[in-house]
């Protein structure tokens, strides 16, 4: 009788700890959240076309800045790692934000305008993935 106490307990703490999990990432975007990140993306995409590098710069705080308004807490790092289900392609993200990270920390680090585009549209996949229209 005390083991299936305990297995309910730990089920009843699972399935709570699985819901506290998925409802902090849950948050809606509202038209003016919507309107602000479009509005910054479309900048970012401007930007790309004379500097890749400030455009990654500017699309990884853009990533911060949604993952905030959804809930999430921490440095991206720490966020993308509480969030991940919510992308498709997790370890897209990652390459992207650790692209940003080797720009703004190795001085020797350069991207080319291909590779640029494409850690661009990493980064916009992730917003889709978190319901940013785009």
């Amino acid at each position: 009788m005390i083991t299936i106490v305990i297995l309910v307990i730990f089920g009843l703490a699972f399935f709570l700890a699985l819901f506290v999990l998925v409802s902090s990432g849950s948050k809606k975007f509202s038209e003016k959240d919507q309107k602000f990140v479009l509005s910054h993306w479309n900048k970012i995409v401007e930007q790309s076309k004379v500097d890749a590098k400030g455009a990654i710069m500017d699309a990884d705080k853009l990533l911060d800045h949604v993952l905030k308004k959804k809930g999430y807490s921490g440095s991206l790092g720490e966020m993308l790692k509480k969030s991940g289900p919510l992308f498709s392609d997790l370890n897209s993200v990652w390459h992207a934000h650790k692209i940003r990270n080797r720009l703004a920390h190795e001085i020797a680090f350069t991207i080319s305008p291909q590779e640029g585009k494409n850690v661009l549209a990493k980064f916009k996949r992730a917003f889709r993935d978190l319901g940013v229209k785009i």
